[in-house]
């Protein structure tokens, strides 16, 4: 049986590739003439880079909000937390469930399953998942995460914030990106 710090270690893994994913992702898709010149050289690439990357945001949201009893995710964690921490993520988690529930649509029916009455594209216009949502998540479970590592073994919230969730650490993610693309991928 797992520890509360083993599963606790688990979701932070999770949290840290979903920061990074969308870290990438936002500076891959970022909107700029020079960028789309290098998007537009290597469609076939980009295409493949832009699902790829929005599979893996879906599927570590759902991962992290699954709601099921046996599921090492953030309820799982949040019930063994005090009373008061507890209501503090619950509620704060209920403002973002329109955003979550937008990205768990399309990890169901356009990443992990197809339905017969939806195109991919049916799904894409209903749920019209925009970056902002996105980034909405990322800065939800980065809250979440830290509150609970914090709780649970002190000094992993200050930790965390210096090391692969720090401001520093993802705007290197970007820079690299950011040369990868003025490369033009040469």
């Amino acid at each position: 049986m797992k520890t509360r710090e083993n599963e606790l270690q688990e979701i932070i893994d999770v949290v840290i590739k979903l920061a990074w994913n969308y870290t990438i992702f936002r500076a891959l898709f970022e909107k700029n003439d020079t960028d789309c010149e290098t998007r537009k050289a290597h469609p076939e690439f980009f295409l493949t880079m832009h699902d790829s990357l929005l599979c893996g945001f879906c599927a570590a949201t759902t991962i992290l909000f699954d709601d099921k009893a046996k599921a090492t995710s953030f309820w799982h964690l949040i019930k063994k937390s005090t009373p008061e921490l507890a209501n503090k993520l619950t509620e704060k988690i209920q403002l973002s469930s329109s955003y979550i529930k937008k990205v768990e649509a399309l990890r169901h029916q356009v990443f992990a399953h197809r339905w017969e009455a939806k195109s991919p594209q049916d799904v894409f216009t209903e749920v019209r998942l925009q970056t902002d949502m996105m980034t909405e998540v990322v800065k939800l479970a980065q809250f979440v995460i830290c509150e609970l590592a914090d709780e649970i073994t002190k000094g992993r919230k200050e930790e965390l914030h210096r090391q692969q969730l720090s401001q520093s650490t993802l705007q290197s993610i970007s820079t690299e990106v950011a040369q990868l693309m003025q490369q033009g991928f040469r």
